[in-house]
């Protein structure tokens, strides 16, 4: 198994990040008041990659592997969340590949993932279930990698690997969800690799939705969990998809996360 990246320490803007004694860190436990997440309809829910829009948790690691599953078997989500007649949210995920029955109470923090206006929403729900199976609070999930979430999520074997071509990709998408983790923002040693585009954000997980010829070239689609807007890091845009051509990809991301 290739160890990759620890995914998850990626800074954003002010509003989500402060600095101390010259070190940036992820706002993880400011994640202000709670609030209701209004009931939500599962039956009529899209649950879509869209709906996916990371808050100051810093588990883009974990919101990557739900969106991938979200692009590739939608219903399998839809079918593993239930709304009971208490109000509560019941989440079904997997440890081992048994399943494991979350109870979450219909709150959730302010600034943790929600839709495209901020709004809580069915991710909100995953989110917190997620920081209850791995440990209890959301500084459990602050950080990690793509693969447990699938099985977290699935209960199906996932695999990690470095670096592969976009033929590779291409055919591990014909057997379940795929998210990408980013290179470093500023390599330590001197042999190792750095992310290039200023598009792309460092030490990062992205959804891999696609992978097919554009303009005679063979592409990836690679979607930014911060949600369709991106976001600003260090003064620099921050985009919330790319297509990129296997140089680029190859430029910028140096592990591959699939489930089954």
């Amino acid at each position: 198994m290739v160890a990759g990246p620890y995914l998850g320490d990626e800074e954003r803007t002010a509003e989500h990040f402060s600095e101390e004694n010259g070190t940036r860190f992820y706002l993880t436990d400011d994640l202000g008041d709670y609030e209701d997440v209004p009931p939500i309809d599962l039956d009529n829910e899209d649950f879509s990659l869209d709906d996916i829009n990371q808050g100051q948790v810093g588990d883009c690691w974990f919101l990557a592997g739900l969106g991938a599953v979200a692009t590739t078997d939608p219903e399998f989500l839809r079918e593993h969340i239930k709304l009971n007649d208490d109000g509560t949210y019941t989440v079904t995920m997997y440890k081992d590949g048994e399943p494991v029955e979350i109870v979450v109470e219909a709150t959730v923090p302010e600034n943790g993932v929600g839709g495209q206006n901020g709004e809580p929403n069915w991710v909100s729900i995953y989110e917190k279930a997620a920081a209850e199976y791995f440990g209890g609070d959301y500084q459990d999930i602050d950080g990690g990698h793509s693969d447990d979430a699938f099985e977290a999520i699935t209960g199906r074997p996932a695999e990690r690997s470095g670096e592969l071509s976009l033929s590779d990709i291409q055919d591990r998408l014909k057997d379940g969800p795929v998210a990408v983790g980013t290179e470093d923002d500023d390599a330590f040693w001197w042999w190792e690799d750095e992310v290039d585009d200023s598009r792309i954000v460092p030490n990062h997980a992205y959804v891999v939705t696609e992978v097919k010829e554009v303009d005679g070239e063979m592409k990836i689609h690679v979607v930014n969990p911060w949600g369709p807007g991106g976001g600003m890091l260090d003064g620099e845009q921050k985009v919330g998809d790319l297509w990129l051509t296997e140089q680029e990809y190859k430029e910028n991301f140096d592990s591959v996360y699939s489930g089954g």
